[in-house]
């Protein structure tokens, strides 16, 4: 069993190389030599690797600590549990997401990603009705599930059951910085004594904080939650349509068609107008705060909002850039790679075939630039995550709307 010191070195290796990591990042956004670009790039490839080694060797030594030690409620008590040896049943709850998208959370599954796990088992020889309830204390409605167990030994004499309270929208805007809160569950027989009731600790993410995932503490693995990332695409908002407007005034014809014309042309003249016209400046923007590293994402603008305030991120401009496409029927696709994100399009309708664009170039570069360099990351990555996918992950918002019901903020 791996003891606390050694856990701690594995971790000194994973933090070394994160740093290493964010450093290559910030020289490939800088980037716009395609033969330095190239270097880069299989530096970071060569860290992504290294540290994707280091960050299962501390899962691994972490997990197997927690299963060498005993089971127990001493730091929980905000508990109260009876047990098989009192009841004849067993409740166990495991807590499945400690840091709560509040932003996308509506769009989340129950079984898929739930906040609750309750694990139920009958050790008696009568059937047990039980009514099982949870809720984010001031923030949700109560998730509520009433199941019987069959008698000890039956196939159903034990059921998980997984919940996700529906949040108040009222409640969950004034949700602007990281903020603690508690998940109250109740376990109780039908018509008998209650026989679980615990409140465990959780942080609610501010608003406008997009996790790319999140933490299941069960499992101690990460939640990909980066699809979401189509939400935040808005190309019904009013600012888009009216910005969709200059933009069109730059293509040669003075209008954008979708797939009924040049794709290329339209993104071009998108580019064109963001360029010119929105006066858009790359920022670095805040990553968000999250303690005990439970949630890896950042905080993003809307894109009316990248419009209004001139300045974008690298997911800024991505969700900006999508939003308009998506808006001239030209279907676009979000590109994640290891601390970066680029907008990408299909080039024909529904043809499987994918051009890309830097965005953090608009300003200061050409539109073959920033599409070169685009492609140029697009290929590197792509041919990476062969072997590791979530190296690239390319969002397609007609999939993101259609298979997986990413509907947009706003």
């Amino acid at each position: 069993m791996p003891d606390s010191s050694e856990i701690a070195v594995l971790r000194g290796a994973v933090y070394d190389l994160r740093r290493q990591a964010s450093a290559l990042q910030e020289s490939l956004v800088q980037t716009t030599d395609p033969v330095r670009l190239d270097n880069l790039l299989k530096a970071a490839g060569e860290v992504e690797s290294a540290l994707a080694e280091a960050e299962a060797k501390v899962q691994a030594a972490e997990a197997a600590r927690a299963a060498s030690q005993p089971q127990t409620d001493a730091k929980r008590p905000n508990v109260v549990t009876r047990s098989m040896a009192t009841t004849k049943l067993e409740a166990t709850v495991k807590l499945r997401m400690t840091h709560i998208p509040t932003a996308t959370y509506h769009l989340l599954n129950a079984q898929e990603s739930p906040l609750v796990e309750i694990e139920v088992k009958n050790g008696d020889l009568k059937p047990r009705r039980l009514r099982i309830s949870s809720r984010l204390e001031g923030y949700s409605a109560d998730a509520i599930d009433t199941i019987e167990l069959e008698i000890r030994g039956k196939p159903h004499d034990k059921r998980s059951v997984m919940q996700l309270p529906t949040l108040f929208p009222e409640h969950i805007r004034a949700v602007r910085e990281l903020t603690r809160a508690s998940v109250t569950v109740l376990v109780e027989e039908i018509g008998g004594q209650i026989e679980t009731h615990e409140s465990l600790p959780v942080w609610l993410l501010a608003r406008n904080a997009a996790p790319l995932a999140v933490r299941d503490p069960a499992t101690g693995g990460w939640v990909d939650l980066s699809r979401y990332f189509g939400a935040f695409v808005t190309p019904n908002q009013r600012e888009i349509m009216l910005f969709l407007r200059q933009a069109a005034r730059r293509h040669p014809e003075g209008r954008l068609t979708g797939y009924q014309g040049d794709v290329l042309l339209q993104v071009q003249a998108i580019f064109d107008a963001l360029k010119q016209d929105a006066d858009i400046t790359y920022v670095n923007s805040l990553i968000a705060f999250n303690p005990e590293e439970s949630a890896r994402g950042q905080r993003v603008r809307l894109p009316r909002e990248s419009l209004e305030e001139h300045q974008a991120n690298c997911m800024d401009g991505t969700l900006l850039f999508a939003s308009l496409l998506e808006a001239a029927t030209i279907n676009p696709a979000i590109v994640i790679v290891p601390g970066h994100a680029f907008v990408g399009w299909e080039t024909g309708q529904n043809s499987g075939v994918w051009d890309y664009l830097e965005t953090t170039m608009i300003g200061a570069n050409s539109f073959e630039e920033a599409r070169a360099i685009g492609k140029q990351k697009a290929t590197f990555w792509e041919q990476r995550a062969a072997a590791k996918p979530d190296l690239f992950r390319r969002w397609s918002l007609r999939e993101l709307r259609i298979v997986h019901g990413v509907t947009p903020l706003e």
